[in-house]
């Protein structure tokens, strides 16, 4: 009855408080628009516009009508798609008009769908608990109190979440014999050291308190949201994007692109598990997103990262960080809900989002995308004329440099870690042996000394030089008996020892050098990349200030730290025949990607003569790159803004005549409701979109064209 009246009450029978369907309105786009908007903030607003005095059981009533209200949405909604014939799985499979809606005599495109995932811990929640018995477990921690949370089966996802049951078919026990190991042959990738934390992830977990501890979307390259789980008392375990690729494959079928930022590593992870055969056969390729290359070596960019994708445009595979940057206001309204609140807030905040974030700004995204690619290509007449200068025929000549790059770092691979040879020990303890030698006569010689010169006869300095004596004869013995060791272990005769002039000596001292060299520049390697996790997190939204205080202080203690490796690394260069390059610390600062480091390690000088190790060829390698990148961009662009203008105008027609075809006002007025959610949006698509037609440089077709 009071429904009927746009009433909702917070009580079936004789309520005390009922809430206008505007006000609940109102807060539900207010709070998807300012997702830290808690119901406590907007119930005291209330309250100050009415002139009553807040009571904290306000809020419990609001929250009460909210939920009732919501639930008629989502009746209202489940009613349309009913009457539209739209089943439960179409949302997911038309979530985006510009990657789903495929046309008839379309070209084909090397990878029919883009999407990117990845972990954010950020709408975690905790669980309600007893308070603790005062027990402790074997480790003497406490044990937590038995969880107080009444069971609520209710199910606020409304198709966006994965169900868990379907999830823990991925889980730890099945999930661990699938990851890599460096002795399954194929499983081996180029990042596999770098990555080892995720082996450590599949036993890893978040602390106590939490039930859920974050979410794991994946959303297509124009940033909807296709499908996400639920982070269960866990980091970023495995058998999250495990459950997420096989319902993408489940709904896009093949030819699919995932963009993840360990996605090198991933990939043999797939390979390993029981959607290696689906995988493979809807060739799905696992790629890095462009903003984590540098925490990738060469060989890896060259085999995932975006620019050197055939195929993938200009996309970077990094929309999850720009979803997460909005998603991250919600956590302080989900902190401490109930688990069905939390779904309920996470479900409604992508609902908007989906439709008037994402899809209001598609038009925008396809047409700053169009631009970009041809203000690219608009720089290709310059590389021609370099490339005329240089006498480089044609672009073929770059893809020949990166086919003797990869082939190059393929060879080296794993040359960093060089092991220590017992010639290179031998040579070690013959240098100490040496050492103490001359340490030891050095003492002798103070104390024949003293002894000569009676008159400066001191006691005390006589038994400390004694003493001295005593420990430099004992290291003596100690070193001599290292050196016999290694010439039994080696077969080496005592009577020959190896000399500063022997052949062998000179062999082991050059590898000793390439073994310090190697040592230092992994070291500085390190901590670049430290460096820049460090500084991509000093500028992450929602750090805090005390935070970026702290960090901002140990990024000026690192500098320091990075000043010295610098210094051991030109000192181990300047060793080596032929000397290795010498590094400034600008040039080690203002390195984005991690590329440059792997060519340093060639030690030999066998790099010398080839082009595509010189600054000036590889700015313009990649230059070639990011053109032929931006061809196909365009090209995907042509066929998306197809789809694009052709669904707008299906879809408004096939909501009108059904509108035209509804049996009452009330059935009709629903469905223009649900018509113009998007729908007031069209009109500025479509001045988007013909004002990029009559740019210069634009090749597609804006007209309405045949579904598939």
């Amino acid at each position: 009855m009071y429904m009927i009246w746009g009433l909702f009450p917070c009580a079936p029978y004789d309520p005390t408080v009922v809430i206008t369907t505007r006000t609940l309105e109102f807060f539900r786009h207010a709070h998807a628009r300012c997702p830290r908007l808690s119901i406590q903030a907007f119930v005291k607003s209330l309250c100050d516009v009415h002139g009553v005095p807040y009571r904290p059981y306000l809020c419990q009533q609001f929250t009460i009508c909210y939920d009732v209200y919501l639930e008629v949405l989502r009746w209202s909604a489940e009613w349309v798609r009913g009457k539209l014939g739209r089943g439960e799985r179409w949302r997911q499979e038309n979530a985006c008009p510009a990657c789903t809606y495929k046309l008839e005599g379309e070209p084909d495109l090397i990878f029919s769908m883009l999407w990117t995932m990845d972990g954010n811990e950020s709408l975690r929640r905790v669980i309600r608990k007893e308070r603790t018995s005062g027990e402790v477990d074997e480790n003497g921690e406490a044990v937590p109190g038995a969880s107080k949370e009444r069971e609520d089966g209710r199910d606020a996802g409304e198709g966006y979440f994965l169900d868990r049951d379907r999830v823990d078919e991925w889980a730890k026990a099945k999930v661990a014999s699938m990851l890599p190991t460096d002795d399954i042959p194929g499983a081996e990738t180029p990042c596999s050291d770098r990555w080892k934390n995720m082996v450590n992830d599949i036993t890893s977990k978040m602390w106590g308190v939490f039930d859920e501890t974050g979410i794991f979307p994946a959303l297509c390259r124009h940033g909807f949201v296709l499908i996400l789980v639920d982070m269960i008392r866990s980091g970023e375990l495995a058998k999250y994007p495990l459950a997420l690729i096989d319902e993408l494959l489940d709904t896009y079928g093949k030819n699919q692109g995932g963009g993840y930022d360990i996605g090198c590593h991933f990939e043999a992870t797939i390979r390993n598990s029981r959607l290696s055969e689906r995988a493979q056969e809807n060739a799905l390729k696992m790629l890095v997103g462009a903003f984590h290359g540098h925490a990738h070596n060469r060989l890896c960019q060259l085999s995932f990262l975006a620019t050197y994708i055939e195929g993938l445009g200009l996309e970077d595979l990094e929309g999850c960080e720009r979803f997460f940057s909005k998603s991250n206001d919600l956590a302080k309204c989900v902190r401490y809900a109930s688990r069905f609140h939390r779904q309920q807030d996470i479900t409604q905040f992508i609902k908007h989002h989906d439709s008037f974030e994402t899809y209001a700004n598609l038009s925008k995204f396809l047409c700053n995308n169009y631009e970009q690619a041809l203000d690219i290509l608009r720089t290709e007449s310059t590389l021609r004329e370099w490339m005329r200068k240089e006498g480089i025929e044609s672009g073929d000549v770059f893809k020949e440099w990166l086919k003797e790059e990869k082939e190059w770092l393929l060879q080296k691979k794993g040359s960093s870690g060089r092991e220590v040879t017992l010639e290179m020990q031998y040579v070690q303890k013959l240098v100490n042996w040496s050492v103490c030698k001359t340490k030891l006569n050095t003492i002798r010689r103070e104390i024949r000394q003293a002894k000569a010169a009676d008159d400066n006869y001191d006691p005390a300095t006589d038994l400390k030089r004694r003493r001295a004596l005593q420990h430099a004869s004992e290291s003596l013995t100690q070193a001599l008996g290292l050196v016999q060791d290694l010439e039994d272990r080696l077969d080496i005769d005592p009577n020959n020892r190896w000399t500063s002039t022997s052949v062998e000596w000179i062999a082991a001292v050059k590898q000793l050098r390439e073994k310090k060299f190697s040592d230092a520049l992994d070291a500085l390697e390190l901590l670049i990349v430290e460096r820049i996790f460090e500084l991509t997190k000093i500028n992450r939204s929602q750090t805090g200030y005390k935070m970026r205080r702290h960090i901002a202080k140990a990024l000026q203690t690192r500098s320091e730290a990075v000043k010295n490796a610098i210094s051991r690394y030109n000192i181990a260069a300047a060793s080596l025949e032929p000397p290795a390059p010498q590094l400034s610390w600008d040039e080690v600062v203002e390195y984005a990607f991690l590329a440059d480091f792997d060519f340093l390690r060639a030690t030999d000088g066998e790099l010398l003569d080839k082009p595509w190790t010189r600054p000036a060829y590889r700015l313009a390698m990649d230059r070639y790159f990011k053109i032929i990148r931006a061809k196909e961009e365009i090209k995907r662009l042509n066929v998306e803004i197809r789809r694009f203008i052709t669904w707008m105008s299906d879809e408004d027609r096939f909501l009108r005549r059904q509108e035209e075809e509804a049996e009452s006002p009330g059935e009709a007025a629903l469905i223009r409701k649900h018509r113009m959610e998007r729908g007031r949006f069209d009109a500025g698509h479509m001045e988007r979109l013909v004002k990029l037609s009559k740019k210069r440089g634009f090749t597609g077709l804006i007209m309405v064209c045949g579904g598939a």
